[in-house]
């Protein structure tokens, strides 16, 4: 018995030494709780969908102005319109923000960045999501108008060539 005690701790030891440990990640959970429901939909150049083309910059340079807008969903229009009347809605964006705008997630051009910038925000001028400041306010109507809560995005090049990939989430909250 205790020979087949030390055989089977010498296999758990033996098994155990060799195995390595993955290191820990973390999973953002991110919602809001709310008394208004509109199903919200990014639009890019009319079309839906949640892909923003910025192009190609020379280093250094700020690329064109990509215009997007964040809308309610089709099918939604009539009771979110009922049920955002006379609020304001605050947009706040979720990534990897530094203090130009959105770093690359992927890609070779590590130091490029995506500036993010309000078109029609509430009492502001346009301002960009940055680390300092990610959320805007919106006429919360905007939704359902036709506008939308616009946004430009810009690709800005730094000195590494290649591909830039990111992303960002967005919650809208309502008051």
């Amino acid at each position: 018995m205790k020979k087949q005690f030390l055989a089977v701790s010498a296999l758990a030891l033996a098994v155990m030494s060799g195995s390595a440990l993955a290191a820990p990640q973390d999973v953002q959970f991110v919602g809001t709780v709310t008394d208004v429901t509109c199903d919200i939909k990014p639009e890019v150049n009319g079309t839906t969908g949640n892909y923003v083309q910025l192009g190609n910059v020379n280093k250094g340079q700020t690329g064109d102005e990509m215009l997007f807008a964040l809308k309610a969903g089709a099918g939604t229009n009539n009771a979110c319109s009922t049920a955002v009347a006379n609020k304001t809605a605050t947009v706040s964006w979720i990534g990897g923000f530094n203090g130009e705008g959105l770093t690359a997630k992927t890609g070779t051009a590590t130091d490029a960045v995506a500036l993010i910038t309000t078109v029609n925000a509430s009492g502001q001028n346009q301002v960009t999501m940055t680390s300092a400041g990610t959320d805007a306010e919106f006429n919360a109507a905007k939704l359902t108008n036709g506008d939308g809560l616009q946004y430009k995005a810009q690709l800005k090049g730094g000195q590494q060539l290649g591909d830039y990939i990111s992303s960002a989430a967005f919650l809208v909250q309502y008051k």
